[in-house]
Formats: structure tokens, sequence, C-alpha cells
């Protein structure tokens, strides 16, 4: 039996899921203490920049401790979980592994869980060696599966640890190694654990918590062996007599739902640019027909462009853009002054069953319309599946909302912070349209609408802006002469 002195409890940092995020959320836990875990079992889901993310455990072993209830944000390096490894060396202390990038090296991975045997110590631990992104440490050790001083890998420590990937026993750790051949992320398991929580996968927990579903008021499942489903969670927030999770209503037939996770993000982030955005907005009508002639075309030529209505508009648009470049830009407060971007990154607004997500098109002035067309159509499913890489949703210069593609044919957006513009986009109906001055005919036309930033731009360049699009999409083949 091993003594507490003797217990390897190793700690898990919160990592960096993104290009230097401050913080992440928590959106549920699938282990609690005293569950044993392998390398690489999902611990917990985190959200960030939008995006979920399950994260794997890197070492195998009984859970200790675990930080944060779901809905609690909790910075980058900081503690997340606990994990008694359950194997000491004869030194009574294991070889340590970076498990994620946290602060400052500290050569004693081992955490003593008596403040009494190790003054000091007792609260926090961090990694011995940090590891970089392609798996090496920086002090230049050779990670082969043993330590530079020569101590063997246990089953729990087999190597250096990159989040999303985890270890194994006698993998090759190397530089070369990791380049090659980056292990695929696992998916959780709807089996159920000894703990007794009720079968159910991470999205369907997070529905349920969305729904204000008591997910162990349901029993057993509609899925295989009893595993709780979208559709049984639908069900349940339907039925008047089942109970949902907290206090949830009252006679009066009234709910309280949580705001959380990507909904609570979008919620902060709408206040914040009504706070500090001084907006306006201009609106214009305009003819799509010859860009629906241009589209047919296309697809007449090449079925697989992926060429719609939409993705030629926004290829319109970063042409566009490069001619007003103060609608692709951003305020500075310190100065103060504007900064414009020579690179249109456009971001999309995206409804999903999570909340509205905005994946980015970067360097979109480069991309051919078919590439564009291309690109859009994988971002906006990998939107809706929350396949998206925190890299693809942040970063954006400019927005597009196609509130069109839900049936609406006008609308004003709300600037995306700290963006300068944001572009609406109603829906393409056929319409009593005026032409030729005096001629009433039936033409395919769409509001589109501009709001701004009015501290970055004033009226008249934002309409000479519209105005421009609006010219290119109704004689889509002026753009000839941009190019």
């Amino acid at each position: 039996m091993t003594d507490a002195a003797d217990r390897t409890i190793r700690e898990f940092l919160v990592p960096d899921l993104g290009e230097g995020l401050l913080d992440a959320t928590v959106v549920a836990w699938l282990v609690t203490p005293g569950d044993t875990v392998t390398v690489n079992q999902p611990l917990c889901v985190l959200e960030t920049a939008k995006a979920e993310v399950e994260i794997p455990s890197p070492y195998a072993g009984t859970v200790v401790e675990r930080r944060g209830e779901p809905g609690e944000t909790l910075p980058v390096g900081t503690r997340l979980i606990l994990v008694d490894t359950g194997a000491p060396t004869a030194t009574g202390r294991a070889p340590g592994i970076a498990a994620n990038r946290g602060p400052a090296a500290n050569p004693d991975p081992v955490v003593n869980p008596d403040p009494a045997a190790n003054p000091g110590a007792a609260a926090s631990v961090v990694p011995g060696t940090a590891v970089d992104a392609q798996g090496a440490d920086r002090t230049g050790a050779d990670r082969t599966g043993a330590d530079r001083t020569g101590a063997d890998r246990t089953g729990a420590d087999s190597g250096p640890v990159l989040v999303g990937y985890g270890t194994g026993a006698g993998a090759d750790t190397g530089r070369r190694a990791v380049r090659r051949r980056p292990a695929p992320r696992r998916t959780q398991s709807a089996a159920p654990t000894d703990t007794g929580r009720p079968r159910a996968k991470p999205p369907v927990r997070h529905l349920a918590r969305t729904l204000g579903v008591d997910l162990a008021a349901l029993g057993a499942g509609s899925g295989p062996e009893g595993t709780i489903t979208r559709a049984d969670v639908h069900a349940a927030a339907a039925s008047p007599t089942t109970g949902a999770a907290g206090d949830g209503g009252s006679a009066s037939g009234t709910r309280s739902i949580p705001v959380r996770g990507i909904r609570a993000r979008t919620a902060a982030h709408m206040e914040r640019a009504r706070r500090e955005i001084p907006d306006a907005h201009c609106s214009l009508t305009v003819d799509f027909s010859r860009l629906l002639v241009l589209r047919d075309r296309l697809r007449a030529r090449d079925a697989e462009s992926a060429a719609t209505p939409f993705a030629l508009l926004l290829r319109l648009l970063t042409l566009t853009l490069r001619e007003h470049p103060r609608l692709n830009a951003t305020y500075v407060q310190d100065g103060p002054e504007v900064r414009t971007y020579e690179a249109v990154h456009l971001g999309i607004g995206t409804a999903t069953p999570r909340g509205l997500v905005v994946p980015v098109v970067r360097d979109a002035q480069d991309l051919s319309t078919v590439r564009l067309a291309r690109e859009l159509a994988r971002l906006a499913d990998g939107a809706r599946t929350g396949a998206l890489t925190p890299r693809e949703l942040t970063g954006s210069t400019f927005t597009v909302s196609n509130f069109g593609a839900l049936g609406l044919d006008e609308g004003v957006p709300v600037v995306n912070h700290p963006e300068a513009a944001i572009l609406g986009v109603g829906s393409i109906r056929p319409r009593p349209h005026v032409v030729d001055g005096d001629r009433l005919v039936v033409r395919p036309t769409a509001k589109l609408t501009c709001a701004f930033d009015h501290r970055v731009c004033d009226g008249a360049e934002a309409a000479a802006f519209l105005t421009a699009l609006g010219a290119l999409v109704e004689d889509p083949d002026t753009l000839l002469l941009s190019l």
C-alpha cells in the first residue's frame, strides 16, 4: 500500500485551446472525484472562442480533485484536475511530464496532498519541463520513453502530452513522430461509469442543461443500452410532467433557462458592442437578376463549384472592401486612431443549435470565387457540427450576417466588436422593382444593410461603400475592371 507521502498526484492545467486565449468555460464534467481514468479518456468539455472541445486525460489513475462547475470560467494555466497515478518510484516520486503549457517550470511535478508534509506546495504544481508544439521539451531532453535521468516511464507517464492527443505506452514521442502522426481525438462513449450517472453523450448533456431538463429524472433513454438521446431531451422539455433542473418553474408554467456557454458569451459580446460602438446604418435594395444568371452559368460549367448567390456576393464584397478600407478597420481608443487592414478576414454569422457562431474566411481577398464558395460551405458545416477550431472562429475584420437564409427580408445587424462595420443580407425574392426610371417590373431583389461605427466613418463613406457593392451585384461583369 502506498503512503500518502509517496502518492504521485499529477496536476493538469486549463490548456490554451486557441491563439493566446485567456480563459475557458466548463461546459460539462465527464468524470467525478474517485473515478478511475485511462490515458486519453475524456475528462470534461471546455468552451472557448465559441468552440467546444473534449479534453482528454494525460494520465491514468484516480481523479482526486476537479475545479470549476459547469458554466464557470477558468483562466488558462490554473488547475483543472488532479489525478493520482498511483505509480511511485523507488524514491517515492515518478518522473514528470508536461500536461499542458502553464506557468514557469518547477522541477518537482509531484503534489503531496498533506500540507504539513510539503509546506508551500500543497496547493499547486507545475510540470517539470514545458513541452512545445512539436512535443519536445525546451530543455532539449530527448523524449524516447525514458527521462534524461534514466528513469523508465510507467504506464501513466509514457511521454509528453499535447492537448487533444494524450500518450500511449511505448509511443515514439520525438519531434518527428508528433509531426508525422498525431493521434486522432477520441470521442466520448455513452457507456455508463460506476458512479451511476445517466448514460448520455456530452452534446446531449449540454442540450439538457440548456433546456433545463434533469437527466437523472428521465431514467433509461431510447438509445442503445438505455442511452439518453437528443430526442429524449426534447420530449422531456416539452412534457409538463417532467421535472426540470433546478427550481425551473412554477404553477403559472414559467421556467428559468440558464444562460451559459456560447449564448452567455454572445450576450456579453453584444452588450459590449452596444455599449462601446456608436453605430449607425444605411440600406439599399439591390436587383440580383444578373448575379443569379451568373450563378446558373457557373453551375452549368461546374456542378461541384458550390457557387451560391451568397458566395458570389462575398466575392464582390471583398473587392469593394479593398476600395473602401475604412469599412475593413477597427477603432483604437489609445491614440485614438483608426486601424485599417490589408487582409479581408470575413466573419460569417451562422446560426447553430448551440447559438450564434462566427466562422472566419481568412484572406478572402486572395481566394477565387470557387475556392471562396467551397471554404464558405466547409465552415458553415463545421460551425453547425461544432467541428471548427478556435482559430477558425476568431480574427475577423468584417462580418456578414445572412439573415435572409432565415427567411427575413431585412434587419439591422449589430456591429461585431471591435470591427468597424457589418453587412446584413436579406432574402432574395421576386418583388416589384422600378427600372429605367418609370417602368415597374418583377425582379429578384434583396435589401443590403450596412451597420457601421460612426467613429470610423461617416454616413457618406458608408453610403459610397454600399452603393459600390450594389452596383457590382447588379452588373457583375464590371468586376473584370477590378481584376
